[in-house]
């Protein structure tokens, strides 16, 4: 396949070059000046084989008076429900018909529409919210945001309701008030900070991004007791959002400008206490060399999934650590790709779009394979993965769903949009915002099929038939071997107990400290290292959960217990050398 499109792209360059000495010929007689007069790139695409849909339905949404990225109407779904506010007032569709079901106010904006439970919350330009019943379309009054001295309504930037709670949380730019949502009562309401993003609660504590200007611009967080509103903390420095959580620990990129060190860290990590705001470590992770001695830059992207921090090598690839390893000693994970990193880890894949963001592709994280996606053939301006589908929006107004498993296009529709709201599923349909319009598309139950964590583990692994000879003694694997990446991974309490070693399981923490002779040591599930005596010993391949049981490769196991272990292939066994 890539000397195929090698050969069809270096036949497309040829006749792009000799247009383009056609279209200068015309240019100089017209008397333009210079040789760069025009400019010609060859796409190739696969878009136009995949089948055009017809949507089921489609509405006319409001014209934002606002910026395109912070104006659009927010639509939310409820059931079998689709909701929004048009010209004032909140409209209830069916999903799968687009017919109204009923209506409800008038002068509501239409920027924030926030469910709890069986309600819909919406606010009008006088600061009153209302709470109207999803199913029948009744409402009243739930709230007025008044300003600080209870003089006059102010108004309303965002709802953000916590069923749990049995809170609603009103804000604008410079006040977060909680309101009771069975009594609408005024619980409490802050007025110490502002620009803030929607809240999060983390275990027991309510927290809230906010980016503030002053000398230089910084983001922060701030920490709410949900129960008083009093302002617990607020994190020194310029920081990301928040990335992680475990436990006490929240973990934040550290954005603070620090020219020493701009050639010297890929990224920085803060791990921050969320009962104090206090630093609890700081981590550094050093730009590394690439093959051509170039040192990559601060990175621009870092996600935790898991156990795994992931930091984006600017436009070269991504690097993966494991979240707890010491940066200064661990060697991080290379994902070698030309292209830019924008969604992932999901279903075990990392996702890029082209480096001339005309195209786009997965990379198995397991393995390292090239899933192409293709006819994306244009800049992509939104891409939501739900559940098995992948749904892209491109600046040329093209919609495209993908099964985001296997990569293969399921349909696509060409609309005049630039730009697109968060992709949405509700029922068997999918919900799509682009620009001022609202479409239905109808989804296939291939679609709609949930991705399971035990789906994403097993992902990439297959049983495979194995014997083990210990010092010539052979026995049956149970369970059986895994093969995954061209490496072999043995059930590690199988082998373990036969060796004779003592072997103490954790299972909050899915931890494994073993005991084998003069060794001792412990092994986490997801983490790519061992701790032995107070340090990190890195593995080949971080052990995984397979079926129930914890699995490690072969040569990390032979290495961790001083044994020699070896893959006999003519024979298909495990041969393991004690040394006794």
């Amino acid at each position: 396949m890539r000397t195929k499109w090698t050969k069809v792209a270096v036949g497309c360059l040829a006749v792009g070059l000799a247009v383009s000495v056609v279209i200068r010929a015309s240019a100089y007689a017209q008397g333009v000046s210079g040789v760069n007069a025009s400019f010609a790139r060859p796409t190739i695409s696969n878009k136009t084989n995949i089948p055009l849909a017809t949507p089921r339905w489609s509405i006319e949404l409001s014209k934002s008076t606002q910026d395109i990225i912070y104006g659009n109407p927010s639509v939310v779904t409820a059931g079998n429900n689709v909701l929004f506010v048009k010209s004032g007032v909140l409209n209830a569709i069916n999903e799968s018909n687009g017919k109204t079901q009923w209506t409800f106010g008038k002068k509501l904006q239409m920027q924030a529409v926030a469910i709890a439970g069986n309600d819909v919350l919406v606010f009008d330009d006088s600061g009153v919210v209302y709470r109207v019943d999803t199913k029948s379309g009744k409402g009243s009054k739930l709230f007025q945001l008044m300003n600080a001295k209870g003089t006059k309504p102010d108004a309303i930037n965002m709802l953000m309701a916590s069923e749990a709670e049995g809170i609603v949380y009103v804000l604008n730019s410079t006040t977060v008030a909680a309101v009771d949502l069975t009594s609408g009562k005024l619980k409490w309401r802050n007025d110490e900070f502002f620009n803030t993003n929607q809240p999060q609660l983390v275990n027991g504590k309510l927290l809230f991004y906010a980016i503030e200007s002053g000398a230089l611009t910084v983001g922060t967080t701030y920490a709410i007791d949900p129960k008083t509103g009093k302002t617990l903390w607020r994190l020194a420095g310029s920081h990301s959002a928040l990335l992680g959580t475990d436990g006490d620990k929240l973990y934040f990129e550290d954005q603070w400008p620090n020219v020493d060190d701009a050639e010297n860290a890929i990224a920085k990590l803060d791990v921050v206490s969320l009962t104090t705001g206090e630093l609890i470590e700081s981590k550094s992770y050093p730009s590394p060399q690439t093959s051509t001695g170039t040192i990559v830059q601060r990175s621009s992207q870092i996600v935790i999934d898991g156990n795994d921090l992931y930091i984006g090598a600017g436009g070269s690839g991504v690097y993966r650590y494991g979240l707890q390893a010491d940066p200064t000693t661990s060697k991080p994970a290379y994902i070698s790709v030309n292209g830019s990193w924008i969604a992932g880890p999901y279903n075990g894949k990392l996702y890029f779009s082209q480096a001339d963001n005309m195209g786009l592709f997965g990379n198995k994280l397991l393995d390292h394979t090239y899933i192409p996606y293709d006819g994306v053939d244009n800049p992509i301006s939104r891409l939501d993965l739900i559940d098995s589908g992948m749904y892209i929006g491109q600046t040329d107004g093209s919609i495209l769903a993908y099964n985001v498993k296997t990569g293969k296009a399921q349909f696509r529709y060409e609309s005049h949009a630039r730009n697109y709201g968060p992709f949405q599923t509700a029922g068997n349909t999918l919900i799509v915002q682009a620009d001022n319009k609202l479409y239905g598309f109808l989804l296939s139950a291939e679609l709609t099929k949930p991705i399971t964590d035990a789906e994403e583990t097993a992902s990439g692994y297959a049983r495979t038939a194995a014997k083990l000879s210990l010092n010539g003694e052979l026995r049956e694997f149970t369970p059986s071997m895994m093969t995954a990446a061209n490496r072999m991974f043995v059930p590690f309490r199988f082998l373990t107990e036969a060796l004779g070693a003592q072997v103490v399981y954790d299972s909050k923490t899915k931890s494994a400290t073993v005991t084998y002779e003069e060794r001792v040591f412990t092994i986490t599930e997801g983490k790519a290292y061992a701790e032995v005596g107070g340090t990190q010993q890195e593995l080949s391949f971080a052990p995984v959960t397979l079926n129930g049981s914890l699995y490690v490769s072969v040569k990390d196991i032979g290495n961790l217990l001083g044994i020699t272990v070896n893959w006999n292939q003519s024979t298909r066994t495990v041969e393991v050398v004690t040394g006794k």
